[in-house]
């Protein structure tokens, strides 16, 4: 068959491409192709923030009366440069790890770490401040969102991990539900305009990790069981337990497949003080007991696959060239090949340093077992290569 050019194609279809569309960087990087292209498809329209979930929290700071919570969505990226490309003429480029986190307030944008969600920003150092989308070529990879403070942003530490559920899923129009592991492991659920959370599962107050896989809700507890939960919230057990002896489970999704990470911890702090503390009656508490458990080193790393047609557990030793990310919104996973220089079979996460408390990216290598920083090991990936973007 003969090649046909783009700019030959009929102009009808150019509307119909650009339907198609549904996301800012995508509609942006269309219209700016030419006036044709423009002409054919509206400017991105940002969707009306959804309003403030019906939660309240004493904020972290004495003196505030109590404070809604607002939903901040994450966009995670994957960029190569194209000039850089051209430049070099080489096929082979160094694609790294982008994310943006968007203000439901204002509706702004601001880069923030990959990993550990800290916002980046400008070097003193910088010589150039313009960044072109036409420059790059961008893979959107996932959307994540977390719970923060609406006056000043700080992220609510007693809420661990949620997950937004669309509306079709509680078959309900133009609703969205959310669902929440909050208070160190109970498991909660609510819907934009609802006056109070649900308590799901009262039987169960030890989740670790949500998540959404081929658009269900799942969950798993720290004895390794994953559970799904329906439309009318009932848990319903997927797997049989783990029963991994680590301090916190992770669900992440690779190729399809449900994976659990098992993380060890060389210390855990005990909930003891705050067991039968009242759900989100006192943030303050749950952001001292969030950085004692932060404080605790990570020692060892061990990733399950769950074998769903024969229901057991498979211990993965060599997870060749995928990447496991444990972000501080959700994790989920990478394939090496699709950056330059980065080996396979590992795991991100964060860690925090003993004598700051400052939060920074490692890398766990499942080979041979050893830890070291993200930034030595593999910076392309999760540093933009700009010189006038740094770790805030």
């Amino acid at each position: 068959m003969d090649t046909v050019k783009w700019s030959d194609l009929p102009k009808e279809l150019w509307p119909i491409i650009g339907k198609f569309l549904h996301s800012r960087i995508d509609v942006l990087r269309f219209r700016s192709v030419c006036s044709l292209w423009r002409s054919s498809r509206p400017p991105f329209q940002r969707p009306l923030p959804p309003p403030p979930l019906p939660l309240t929290f004493s904020p972290p700071g004495a003196g505030n009366p109590k404070n809604q919570a607002l939903l901040f969505q994450s966009t995670t990226y994957r960029m190569e440069s194209i000039i850089d490309k051209r430049r070099s003429g080489s096929s082979r480029s160094k694609p790294w790890l982008m994310k943006l986190e968007q203000d439901p307030n204002s509706g702004r944008m601001r880069l923030v770490h990959p990993v550990t969600g800290l916002p980046l920003r400008y070097s003193p150092n910088a010589t150039s401040k313009d960044f072109s989308l036409l420059e790059f070529r961008v893979v959107e990879l996932r959307k994540s969102y977390v719970l923060k403070f609406g006056k000043n942003n700080v992220t609510v530490k007693s809420v661990q991990r949620l997950v937004v559920m669309p509306c079709d899923f509680l078959d309900i129009d133009d609703v969205f539900g959310v669902f929440m592991v909050y208070n160190e492991g109970k498991l909660g659920f609510v819907r934009f305009g609802d006056e109070k959370l649900t308590r799901v599962d009262e039987q169960n107050a030890h989740y670790d990790d949500i998540i959404v896989y081929k658009g269900q809700c799942y969950v798993v507890d720290k004895w390794g069981t994953i559970s799904w939960v329906n439309s009318a919230l009932q848990v319903i057990q997927f797997s049989p337990p783990l029963c991994g002896f680590g301090g916190r489970k992770y669900l992440v999704e690779c190729r399809d497949d449900l994976y659990v990470v098992d993380q060890f911890f060389e210390k855990v702090t005990q909930q003891s003080n705050i067991v039968g503390t009242p759900f989100l009656d006192n943030e303050l508490l749950w952001w001292h007991y969030h950085k004692m458990r932060s404080d605790a080193e990570s020692i060892d790393f061990k990733a399950y696959k769950l074998d769903q047609e024969w229901g057991k557990w498979v211990d993965v030793k060599d997870m060749g060239d995928d990447i496991f990310i444990l972000s501080n919104d959700g994790s989920f996973s990478v394939s090496a090949k699709e950056f330059a220089g980065v080996k396979g079979n590992c795991i991100f996460f964060t860690e925090s340093a003993l004598t700051t408390g400052r939060l920074y990216p490692c890398v766990f290598n499942l080979e041979d077992g050893l830890f070291s920083k993200a930034s030595l090991r593999c910076p392309q990936m999760v540093h933009p290569p700009s010189s006038w973007l740094s770790p805030d």
